[in-house]
């Protein structure tokens, strides 16, 4: 789990910034996001009147599927990480702060120890890096309809087209107007 301890930064006035950078962080974001290696960020975090705002990037190598050919590949991904985190204690007291009027119950919050929690916010970045359609290269021939083994290896030449034995009948017809017939 990797998460930050601000309860400093909380006590400082609006305005201060506190840079975090890290290097070869191995984390599991679960089964949809897979990393292929660690990951990398250079983050920011800047004291605002309201709570903490985090920017940076975040730089990750990635286990792809091919929609074509179903191979695995591995994508270096670069996505910008922008988030507001809102204290849930009140930095002074430590007494528990209440939504204001109009905040959004679902913002990121800052735990009761002061802590900002990163993986969830790292999971959601790298997973909308997700192309609709993976592929391993641009020109990936795929997969050969008829064997199922890649297209680009070995020979694929699987006999004639196959008739619709409904219309196996017409075929003969056809055969014997060209004079191919019996």
């Amino acid at each position: 789990m990797t998460s930050f301890n601000v309860a400093g930064l909380l006590h400082e006035p609006p305005g201060l910034t506190r840079d975090v950078r890290l290097r070869d962080h191995y984390l599991n974001l679960g089964t949809d996001v897979e990393l292929a290696g660690p990951l990398d960020a250079d983050l920011r975090f800047h004291r605002t009147n309201r709570g903490i705002i985090m920017r940076g990037e975040l730089r990750a190598p990635l286990r792809r599927t091919c929609a074509r050919c179903t191979d695995s590949y591995v994508e270096d991904v670069r996505v910008a990480v922008n988030e507001e985190f809102l204290p849930t204690l009140d930095p002074e007291t430590g007494a528990p702060l209440q939504l204001e009027e109009g905040e959004d119950a679902a913002a990121l919050r800052i735990d009761e120890h002061n802590e900002i929690q990163l993986d969830e916010i790292f999971h959601d970045e790298l997973a909308l890096t997700e192309p609709m359609h993976p592929l391993c290269r641009p020109d990936c021939p795929g997969l050969c309809v008829e064997c199922g083994e890649r297209a680009d290896v070995g020979d694929h030449t699987h006999g004639g087209p196959e008739i619709d034995p409904r219309l196996a009948g017409l075929a003969v017809l056809l055969k014997d107007r060209n004079g191919d017939g019996s």
